[in-house]
């Protein structure tokens, strides 16, 4: 039963979930002959694997420091299910790094609930947010619900892209590059798989956050920050999905997170025995739509 065995935190799921992103990393791009293993590749494809479990684990520690879901291991194996739905997010190393950042931004955000190293904290979200926005420019959006943050850290970290700039290129033309233009151009979703996939996570965003906001009154004083702040990140995170230049399925990725939170704090919430079965339902459903998916193209 996945309910039971991810319901716990035990070594063994991270392991199972790390040898899951390998081994469908694999499957997927050799099935789909988009993969050549040789000797030159294997440093690039064993750093994507290596960042991509990076942040399977990022962001466990994360939920669990700040208590965003209770004691399970349900968001990181949503988080595992939705990336192996997406492959494409392997193809985007830039979004990747850029996820990481935003994660790392986001877990001093949540630990401001605290009080303590406010400043400190403020100049770390800042300062994270800065870089994942080098790595994709749109990214610099997860700072707008924290217009408060200094713009000490997001000067900093851009002046020392400025220099660096300077002594390689000894240009400014990076600058027009920083941002990418916006296009709604949605035609790369008219991929079968691509299609499937999306309507599936944005019914389970749609479905989960509405569930989730009708009990943000009910919330103790203590959860309701974290809950607002996961909520805020989906929306933005939809939001550079709608925009993003190029679209091929890996902008999905920002979703993943915010998304895995969000549905874990529904399984988690449900008690009765009805809920337990389709919590269970809905779990081995969409292993079931991992499985079946990479056949249909």
């Amino acid at each position: 039963m996945l309910t039971s065995f991810f319901g716990k935190s035990k070594p063994i799921n991270y392991i199972l979930l790390s040898i899951a992103i390998i081994i469908g990393y694999f499957l997927r791009f050799l099935t789909s002959q988009e993969l050549s293993l040789g000797l030159d590749s294997l440093g690039t494809e064993g750093i994507l694997i290596f960042l991509m479990v990076f942040a399977v684990l990022l962001l466990d520690f994360i939920i669990r420091k700040n208590n965003v879901t209770k004691n399970n291991t349900f968001a990181i194996l949503l988080f595992v299910f939705f990336v192996l739905l997406v492959p494409q997010v392997y193809k985007s190393p830039q979004l990747i790094l850029a996820n990481i950042f935003v994660l790392l931004a986001t877990r001093r955000i949540l630990s401001l609930t605290t009080e303590k190293n406010t400043v400190k904290k403020i100049f770390d979200a800042t300062m994270y947010i800065t870089l994942a926005s080098f790595c994709y420019g749109w990214a610099i959006l997860f700072k707008l619900p924290y217009i408060f943050i200094p713009i000490l850290g997001f000067v900093g970290i851009s002046s020392i892209a400025v220099a660096y700039q300077l002594l390689v290129t000894d240009s400014y033309t990076w600058l027009y590059q920083w941002f990418p233009q916006i296009d709604f151009d949605l035609s790369a979703y008219a991929n079968k798989e691509l299609i499937i996939t999306t309507t599936f996570l944005l019914g389970v965003l749609l479905w989960m956050g509405m569930a989730r906001l009708s009990k943000l009154a009910a919330l103790s004083k203590k959860e309701r920050p974290s809950a607002v702040t996961i909520l805020l990140i989906a929306l933005i995170s939809f939001g550079i999905i709608l925009i993003k230049t190029q679209k091929n399925g890996s902008e999905l990725f920002f979703l993943f997170a915010p998304l895995a939170a969000i549905t874990s704090n529904y399984i988690e919430s449900g008690t009765s025995k009805n809920r337990r079965v389709f919590n269970e339902l809905f779990l081995w459903s969409i292993l079931l739509l991992v499985l079946v998916l990479p056949w249909l193209e």
